[in-house]
């Protein structure tokens, strides 16, 4: 076989047709195609794909065409029998090739089938790990983060142990460190720091410098430099052990490049400090300084120690030396990595500082060129221009400062709203050769000009071809590696033609079965169906390769002397499905006693019409399930006794035990979004026509306001019921029947109770309700919201003077206007104007006291009382309120909450944790305007965040109206009085703000029924698939509920009860893999008012046995997933709750229908 480099002229396009027949392969060949995955990317990974050595890349292409052909024939079976089992073998024929492909580093190819697939057979692509894996990779290489984090997050809530739970760790986390999430970086880099195994593609001592590069990003400088000197004492043990045991020299190299690397972080973090602290500067530049020599000294390659010592130097007092060092360094680091704009735009700051414009000028133009949205070098551009007084050009550059998200946009937009006034006034063009004290004495190209300056002109030309040459590589994606190659010669040797083994025919009891199961083909249920495809499937393939045969005899008889053509035809017939080992999971395991009741009563299993599986039980079960979940299928009655369940895990303990069936599906389905409505809610016909006639947009939906009379109608199942079934509603009247005296919670009467508690601050800024900008005044989602803190009194104190301040401009208003006060349009009037209110050219910032927390009976007992004279559909405390039972306080979920704002205060767009309902009482005297999307869009709105970047969990963003009534979701809007109650759904998103001075408390219900645990177990699922922690503790309120509640409602029964079903299996099992593992469980009942238990890591409830290891002096809980992945050795396992108790609460648990 000649796998020589093709020549040029054998690599020119068509020049080869494609192989017409299958390519030989020997023993080793055939074990590899048998194993390939996406988890064998650090073996084959090439930064230049055309670098990878051309007898890899051969056999990628010989393996390619193996699964082609295998998928292709597989179609072909599958159009004319249709069985399903055809169709799965197709998927996994697929799903080969697409890892072939990625393997082979054609990013693109892989893209494309990996989306192929998604799209041929979503389940099947979720039930194989690797699949999302590999996806997550392919986005991962095109730096696409957030499509990289949804695809690792799925394999990690199907997967949370093994080799590709770690990897998938490992990747996402450098995916939040791309984004800024620092927290779950965080999480998972120590998650993985401490997993048993460990990744070649990052490695345990360069987990360490990311978590430390973590924490200097997140401005923990303490806990970074911490961290760095930590490492560096790691990497020296290392090297002293290293003179008894040869290191490999790569390993040698990254220790050196990681030891360096500190030295350099360490040197930039007391540069860092030199801004903190004025007074130890001198002190902290020259620890920076010698840092950062070390460094280079000992990594001389590195671009970016070279780019920090330019800085240092740069930054003092400029010397003739300093700034010649500077420039130095500054030349190194661009030699090293030309794509830093960081480096040019301190080139342009030095340049400036030594009143070289034009050189300044060309410095900044080339770092935005390289990174557009770098907001210091259009700051420090404009800085130049205002400087020399061309004042549109510095407005333009500051403008682009304030979209790139500043860290310090007071400033900026100070300068721009200076800068608009001095551009509105007419100033004469400066004369001629005159020069203005403090500026420069020459006219700098204007900003669009100076792109054409020579050097970012040079530098957008190499970027430019750049840029086609990679446009090139990914158009043209590996043709000359799968279609192109040299010609395959199937000259073989003897000793690989004797090693091939012969295709296994149907075995007489595979036959056997086969024809009874077609006997009683009729009365088979559908597990046995399945078996009856399997067997057929088999049968088709196998008669093909029956023909086959045929056809090779004949051909060897015609052309004895084409030896080539013998080999190929035997070897095609072998192996081809061979090479696809995944097919082996389509076979049930059929067990020698099932084959014996098949022949006496024609059927494989006893009681087969009671049987409530769609197939057969394995033989072999994994320790634990492949994954846990709350909304996994069950294949238990619902009737089943606490007992038997026991009983049927017991078996699973047990290796190949043929009897036992699991209690629920143990692989977790991804949870589903809801789809929204099928029939949209209106045409865009019927948007044009309501336009057309200045009515409401179809989308603008009405919200019920309700009125309440007296405690009767107040009390009324009624008024519940239709609460219930609303996305918001709006009661009115509802205080004041029940006499609540709301003045309890004003801002003077909490603040007399206690002054000095503590409390969140938001410093916001005031918009139109309709709309929300960005610092550049651009319409935008996100949300301006810098968290502080602050105390009662001094925010009090705040929110009155905002009032005497208002009070004091409206008198003036009317003075100065004569009475009329200056009114605009009416609110009603501006409503229905069709576009929202620009926004105000200067941006007001305002302040909102949030999240106060009155759950301190002590303080705030009072208050309580007057809280339950509510009725109990929106009483914090009450038997049909599921988050009464939990035995404990959740701040913020079953507490009673306090919002303190003035007008413009915004509670942005979330939804209620865990998709409980919500109840908000306006105490006032101002009125809040709300905002809310109905549940079912909760898909349509998470897709409309991640279009814009943002978290929809944990993000902070407000909504624009008109952009939502373009995407065609609809919207309610309305307005709170004071006194008013808002009752909002769960699951609905709802955002707020007030118009005018107002408290607001608030606290969450959850309703007693079957809609509502479904809908929470929903987003509990959802949570843990996206890293949240989640609020309530599902496991636990479903034991608690069960324990305490007679349900009169078969639904609302089912939905509990199937959370104990699930819950309890699954403890069970957890209980005797602990047991096989030899680790003692101590019983260690839960506390009273004992807060749940979430694991450290996948931040999921742990609920029943604990396993707790000591970290830091603290005892920290787990789930067993992530204990198993660190080793159990270190772990003490508590049990909380006994099977009798819970035995005892589930088979109490019973349906009561209502008399």
């Amino acid at each position: 076989m000649d796998e020589s480099e093709p020549t040029t002229g054998e690599r020119h396009p068509d020049f080869y047709k494609e192989w017409e027949r299958l390519p030989l392969l020997n023993h080793y060949e055939q074990e590899r195609i048998r194993g390939l995955n996406p988890l064998l990317i650090d073996e084959f990974f090439c930064r230049v794909p055309r670098e990878l050595s051309y007898p890899i890349r051969f056999f990628f292409a010989k393996a390619r065409k193996y699964f082609v052909r295998y998928y292709t024939d597989m179609k072909v079976l599958y159009k004319k029998y249709k069985f399903p089992t055809m169709k799965r073998r197709i998927f996994f024929g697929m799903a080969k090739e697409c890892h072939t492909v990625l393997l082979a580093n054609d990013w693109t190819g892989a893209l494309e089938i990996y989306q192929k697939l998604l799209a041929y057979d979503s389940e099947m692509f979720q039930r194989d790990p690797n699949m999302y894996f590999g996806l997550g990779l392919v986005y991962l290489h095109f730096k696409q983060w957030r499509p990289a984090i949804e695809a690792f997050s799925r394999v990690l809530y199907c997967s949370p142990t093994g080799r590709i739970a770690l990897e998938s760790k490992l990747r996402l986390g450098m995916c939040y460190m791309e984004i800024e999430d620092y927290h779950r970086c965080l999480n998972l880099f120590d998650h993985a720091l401490n997993d048993l195994e460990e990744s070649k593609f990052m490695p345990r001592i360069v987990i360490k410098f990311n978590i430390a590069l973590c924490h200097e990003n997140n401005e923990q400088l303490e806990t970074a430099e911490a961290e760095y000197r930590k490492l560096q004492s790691d990497v020296d043990d290392i090297f002293e052990k290293s003179h008894d045991q040869h290191i490999e020299p790569e390993t040698t190299d990254l220790l050196l490049r990681l030891r360096a690397a500190c030295l350099r972080q360490l040197g930039w973090i007391n540069y860092r400090r030199t801004y903190r602290d004025e007074a130890n500067r001198p002190e902290y530049m020259k620890k920076a300084l010698d840092f950062l020599n070390q460094s280079n000294q000992m990594d001389p390659r590195d671009g970016q120690t070279y780019y920090y010592l330019g800085r240092v130097y740069g930054e003092q007092e400029l010397g003739p030396g300093l700034a010649h060092a500077a420039f130095v360094n500054y030349r190194q680091s661009i030699d090293k990595c030309e794509k830093n704009a960081d480096t040019w735009c301190s080139i342009g700051a030095l340049y400036l500082r030594k009143s070289q414009p034009m050189d300044a000028l060309q410095a900044f133009i080339s770092s935005v060129e390289l990174n557009p949205n770098l907001t210091a070098a259009w700051t420090d551009l404009g800085e130049l221009y205002e400087r020399n007084t061309q004042y549109q050009d510095a407005l333009d550059c500051f403008r682009k400062a304030l979209e790139s998200d500043p860290v310090s946009p007071e400033c900026i937009k100070t300068r721009v709203n200076c800068l608009e006034k001095v551009d509105s006034l007419t100033c004469p063009p400066r004369p001629p050769g005159h020069v203005i004290p403090g500026t420069f004495d020459l006219t700098i190209p204007s900003l669009k000009d100076s792109y054409v300056q020579p050097i970012p002109l040079e530098l957008r030309t190499r970027q430019d071809a750049q840029y086609a040459e990679g446009e090139v590589m990914y158009d043209n994606a590996f043709w000359d590696l799968w279609e192109d190659l040299k010609t395959v010669e199937f000259e073989v040797s003897e000793q690989i033609m004797n090693s091939q083994l012969e295709a296994r025919p149907m075995e007489e009891l595979e036959i056997d079965v086969l024809q009874l199961l077609r006997a009683n083909e009729e009365s088979l249920v559908k597990a046995e169906r399945e078996v009856l495809e399997c067997l057929e499937t088999t049968e088709v393939l196998w008669k093909v390769r029956e023909n086959l045969h045929e056809a090779r005899d004949r051909l060897v008889g015609a052309f004895s002397k084409h030896t080539q053509m013998r080999h190929n035809y035997f070897f095609q017939e072998k192996v081809i499905e061979a090479v696809v080992p995944e097919v082996c999971r389509e076979m049930p395991r059929v067990t020698v006693e099932m084959i014996d009741h098949l022949r006496d009563h024609g059927h494989l299993i006893e009681n087969p019409r009671c049987y409530p599986y769609p197939f057969l039980p394995k033989v072999v079960f994994n320790e634990l399930p492949d994954s846990y979940s709350l909304l996994s299928e069950i294949f238990v009655s619902l009737d089943v006794p606490g007992s038997e369940i026991k009983q049927m895990i017991a078996k699973r303990a047990f290796h190949n035990n043929t009897t036992y069936v699991p209690i629920f599906d143990e692989f977790a389905k991804l949870p589903e979004l809801p789809k929204g409505p099928a029939k949209p809610i209106a045409t865009d016909e019927d948007v044009k026509t309501a336009l057309e006639k200045n009515e409401r947009h179809p989308f603008m939906m009405k919200t019920p306001i309700l009125t309440v009379e007296n405690r009767k109608e107040a009390s009324s199942m009624e008024l519940q019921r239709y609460l219930d079934n609303s996305t918001v509603a709006c009661v009115r009247g509802l205080t004041g029947c029940l006499r609540l005296d709301l003045s309890m919670f004003s801002t003077r009467a909490v603040m007399e109770i206690d002054p000095n508690q503590e409390i969140e601050v938001r410093t916001q800024y005031h918009f139109a309700p309709e709309t929300n900008c960005n610092h550049a005044r651009q319409e935008t989602w996100k949300c301006i919201s810098d968290k502080s803190y602050t105390t009662l009194a001094r925010y009090g104190q705040y929110q009155a003077e905002s009032f005497r301040h208002t009070l004091r401009v409206e008198a003036e208003k009317i003075r100065r206007h004569g009475g009329n006060g200056g009114r605009g349009p009416s609110p009603k009037r501006m409503k229905l104007n069709r576009r929202a209110p620009s926004p105000p050219k200067e941006l007001k910032k305002i302040k909102f006291g949030t999240n106060i927390d009155l759950s301190d009976e002590v303080k705030y007992g009072k208050h309580f009382s007057e809280l339950s004279k509510l009725p109990a559909f929106c009483r914090l405390i009450a038997g049909s309120n599921l988050l009464s039972h939990l035995g404990h306080q959740i701040h913020g979920v079953n507490t009673v909450q306090l919002n303190m704002g003035v007008p413009g205060a915004r509670i942005s767009a979330r939804q209620t944790p865990n998709h409980v309902a919500l109840v908000n009482i306006n105490i006032g005297p101002g009125d809040c305007e709300w905002f809310a999307v109905p549940y079912n869009y909760w898909g349509k709105m998470e897709r409309l965040c991640e279009d814009r970047g943002i978290d929809f969990t944990q993000g902070i963003y407000w909504p624009i109206m008109e952009d939502l009534l373009k995407e065609g979701v609809p919207v309610h809007r309305f307005t709170q009085k004071s006194g008013d109650v808002v009752y909002v759904t769960g699951g609905t998103i709802y955002w707020m703000q007030t118009t005018g001075w107002s408290n607001n408390i608030s606290w969450c219900v959850a309703p007693l029924n079957a809609t509502q645990i479904r809908t929470s177990l929903l987003s509990y699922e959802w949570n843990k698939l996206r890293r949240v922690k989640s609020s309530i503790p599902m496991q636990l309120l479903c034991w608690q509920v069960a324990k305490n509640v007679k349900f009169t409602n078969q639904s609302t029964f089912a939905a509990c009860k199937g959370v104990l079903i699930r819950s309890m299996a699954f403890l069970q099992i957890v209980h005797d893999y602990l047991t096989l593992n030899k680790k003692t469980i101590k019983v260690y009942p839960r506390g009273p008012a004992e807060a749940s238990h979430f694991c450290r890591y996948c931040e999921c409830e742990v609920f029943g046995i604990l396993l707790v290891k000591e970290i830091s002096n603290n005892f920290i809980v787990f789930c067993v997933y992530c204990a198993k992945s660190q080793g159990l050795e270190d772990f003490i396992a508590l049990q909380q709750y006994t099977f009798d108790d819970l035995l005892a609460i589930y088979d109490n648990l019973k349906y009561v229908p209502a008399s």
